[in-house]
């Protein structure tokens, strides 16, 4: 593998281990944090399970299924990284590589997935101040309040709209 994607992967994911690591001995469960004034909000949430909970119920099939799903990832930035050119193709793979990584190895470490980047809407930013006390999101209230990612969901999510335009532009 090219060492500029394997580095890429490597900065990538350890950005967010850090930032998990930090999350995971700073912040307290109920803690509720504005990011910089904004609606993001910075707040601990484990999960067991895939995007939006799926699968909570059954962590060891989510972690075979992340483990068998990195490696298939891996083995086609590896493919990948010895071809000339397809830039795109290549930052897709190095985000898929880390965020996939990242969130593979809390499964199979720490038996589930630190989520750390939330957010606010309107009503309830302007209800509520940063004093540490949380409100529990109510199921259909506001969706995305309702998500809670980290910086490898992140990584996964451009990756994947990388592709799917580049697929889209392609035909």
């Amino acid at each position: 593998m090219q060492t500029r994607m394997l580095g890429a992967i490597g900065t990538l994911f350890g950005v967010d281990m850090a930032v998990k690591q930090y999350i995971e001995e700073n912040i307290e469960d109920t803690d509720e944090k504005s990011f910089c004034g904004s609606r993001i909000v910075i707040r601990k949430i484990y999960n067991k399970g895939f995007a939006l909970s799926s699968m909570e119920d059954e962590p060891e099939k989510v972690k075979q299924v992340s483990i068998w799903t990195t490696i298939a990832i891996f083995i086609m930035t590896a493919l990948e990284s010895f071809r000339d050119g397809h830039r795109f193709r290549k930052l897709a793979l190095v985000l898929l590589s880390a965020g996939a990584a990242s969130n593979t190895y809390d499964r199979v470490v720490r038996g589930k997935v630190i989520d750390y980047i939330g957010y606010r809407s309107p009503e309830r930013a302007k209800s509520q101040s940063d004093s540490g006390s949380r409100r529990m999101i109510q199921k259909g209230k506001d969706f995305l309040e309702n998500i809670t990612a980290n910086l490898a969901d992140i990584y996964i999510f451009l990756g994947a709209m990388i592709i799917w335009i580049r697929k889209l532009f392609r035909k």
